[in-house]
């Protein structure tokens, strides 16, 4: 049985990852990354959902990031989510995108954590 990791503790890998991706992949490329980080996030069993890749819910939310006129509706899980190449077409390059995604992916975190 896979242990559950926090998003918190996927927010951490997602860190670790894009600060040295030569050290988790081949050649650090986009591509390799994200394919490492949603192998890792599958293993540790993150979100509820049963999506097909553990990233959904975020790239999701990320639609909304990426048009800062919307506001993510009450069902914004609903938003078809934004693949890879989309997400990478936002930055002027991989090594920017790779800076960018665990800042990305911790603002996520912050948004769906339960209101106290």
């Amino acid at each position: 049985m896979n242990k559950r990791i926090s998003r918190e503790e996927f927010c951490e890998v997602i860190e670790a990852v894009c600060k040295r991706p030569k050290m988790y992949t081949p050649k650090g490329t986009f591509n390799e990354v994200v394919s490492f980080i949603e192998g890792c996030g599958s293993n540790g069993n993150i979100d509820d959902g049963a999506y097909h890749m553990v990233t959904t819910p975020f790239r999701k939310w990320v639609v909304y990031k990426f048009r800062p006129a919307d506001t993510p509706p009450a069902d914004w899980e609903t938003t078809f989510p934004l693949n890879w190449e989309e997400f990478l077409e936002h930055f002027s390059s991989e090594e920017d995108a790779l800076l960018q995604l665990p800042i990305l992916y911790a603002e996520y975190c912050r948004f769906r954590e339960p209101e106290n």
